[in-house]
């Protein structure tokens, strides 16, 4: 399997999706109003490219994976996500034109940013960040991602693929004659648009050009409008008070057109929002997306996942979930449909519809942790959440301790991932006309205070089927399997935080 058929596979499903697209398409300029931008315009050409399947599908992809089990109201979409990231793009190069010694944006540079923003995360499989986790590991798109070296995260598989996706040559040549030539009113300034720019902008591939890095920025740097987007949008559905001072970041927001590489910066008054920013990513890790509840829910839908892989004759709408162009091309709808299911998937699927979920047997943190600051081992431990085969294999082992009574899809050890943040605060810029260029983390050290912050409020967890006499059961052999791979003992708070005893 090679990084060739990644791109045959994107090449055919592209020429599917352009099949059901309108022919000669032509919109209208739109107003989109919005429980968080408010009132927001959008222009015939933008229109006319939201309405293709490539965007359209996004409807259907929660953006926050199965979170609404856990707070009910959280039901957003990628595509409600996708037209925020466009409006706050759109306002981020207002503020820059507004601003005297910015340079003057192009209309066909603007409309590349816009543009850039509406397809970011056409690349997103069903459930988003969960599916990630599993296209990352298929062969063709390792495969591809060595073949780029230094342009796709490991870790966002979508970025990769949307960025293929607008790469393609139909692609291309349905934006620029179909979509552009047909909604604009300058068609000079519609074939000025570079597409391949747009593309680099999703992956921030542009960073060290000259011209172009501040565009990267603005769709994927370190304080870009998809964090200013998605930070707002998660918190409001899910009911969580995080503050974002949108406007102050406008505000502040510029480019030094005498630089040598032109990167986006924040004045010091607007540093504020930088700070806020990494806080409320912090707060909406602990309290949302690394909420137990929200981990044991996507424990039941990776075992979904799991049973499918295992079982390579049972496929979903004709695919076998065994490639990156499956997860593009089957709904979340289509995946917990209940229909055509073998009975050992109903079974799971039911239990994760009916929010029957697994429970927690086990909690591993510096608090149940006898001695942590001075353990190896669970330092080690703690560093498996980089590595998810390494997990699998402890939870067969685990399996094995419990003589085969359960399941390996019923039995789940789970290590979150440390957000990071040195990155950022480093790649973030303040500096005010006429004075030096500064990190946010030169004032303040905010990653280091945050890093070990994380450090502490880390958790882990073993989870397993919901009766108290299994979860203890379950609890008491990851302890021993713990002791003996790991050698490092918890304290019996361990169980008692899990209230399985």
């Amino acid at each position: 399997m090679t990084g060739l058929l990644l791109a045959d596979d994107i090449e055919k499903f592209v020429s599917t999706l352009l099949e059901n697209a309108s022919k000669n398409p032509s919109a209208t300029r739109k107003v989109i109003h919005d429980p968080i931008l408010g009132t927001n315009v959008f222009e015939p050409h933008e229109i006319a490219l939201i309405d293709l399947p490539f965007c359209q599908r996004l409807r259907r992809i929660s953006q926050t994976d199965v979170a609404s089990l856990v707070f009910p109201s959280a039901n957003h979409n990628r595509l409600e996500h996708s037209l925020g990231v466009a409006t706050i793009t759109g306002r981020i190069i207002q503020s820059i034109q507004s601003k005297p010694r910015s340079p003057k944006v192009p209309l066909e540079v603007e409309i590349a940013i816009r543009t850039a923003a509406i397809l970011h995360d056409i690349g997103q499989g069903p459930f988003s960040h969960l599916t990630d986790s599993i296209i990352k590991r298929f062969p063709e798109v390792i495969e591809y991602r060595k073949k780029h070296p230094g342009i796709f995260s490991e870790h966002k598989p979508h970025e990769m693929l949307s960025y293929m996706i607008v790469k393609d040559s139909k692609f291309k040549n349905h934006y620029i004659n179909e979509i552009l030539k047909n909604n604009n009113s300058s068609k000079s300034v519609a074939e000025k648009v570079d597409i391949d720019a747009i593309a680099d902008m999703i992956v921030a591939a542009n960073q060290k050009d000259k011209y172009k890095a501040w565009q990267g920025d603005i769709i994927n740097g370190p304080f870009d409008a998809d964090k200013l987007d998605y930070l707002q949008r998660d918190a409001y559905f899910s009911g969580l008070k995080i503050g974002i001072d949108l406007e102050r970041f406008l505000h502040s927001v510029w480019i030094n057109k005498r630089d040598k590489v032109r990167r986006l910066k924040v004045m010091t008054s607007g540093a504020i929002t930088l700070e806020q920013i990494l806080f409320g990513k912090v707060l909406l890790y602990n309290t949302l997306y690394q909420h137990h509840k929200v981990l044991a829910a996507e424990c039941a839908l990776a075992g979904f996942f799991e049973i499918l892989e295992d079982n390579p004759e049972v496929t979903i709408n004709g695919h076998r979930m065994d490639r990156a162009i499956d997860f593009l091309s089957v709904s979340e709808a289509n995946l917990l449909s209940l229909e055509n299911k073998p009975t050992k998937i109903r079974s799971h699927l039911e239990r994760f519809l009916y929010r029957d979920l697994l429970k927690r047997a086990l909690v591993i943190s510096s608090d149940t942790v006898v001695k942590p600051e001075t353990s190896t081992g669970y330092a080690q431990f703690k560093e498996l959440s980089e590595y998810p085969e390494a997990i699998k294999e402890l939870r067969g082992k685990l399996v094995d301790a419990l003589r085969g009574k359960y399941p390996i899809y019923d039995i789940w050890i789970v290590l979150p991932r440390t957000p990071t943040f040195s990155d950022e605060a480093s790649m973030a810029k303040i500096q005010d006309p006429g004075g030096p260029i500064k990190s946010l983390r030169d004032p303040f050290r905010v990653d280091e205070w945050l890093t070990a912050y994380w450090g502490n409020k880390w958790t882990g967890y073993v989870f397993c089927p919901s009766d108290n006499e299994t979860r203890e059961e379950v609890g008491k052999a990851a302890a021993g399997v713990l002791e003996d791979e790991y050698h490092f003992k918890l304290k019996t708070s361990a169980f008692e935080k899990a209230k399985n005893r």
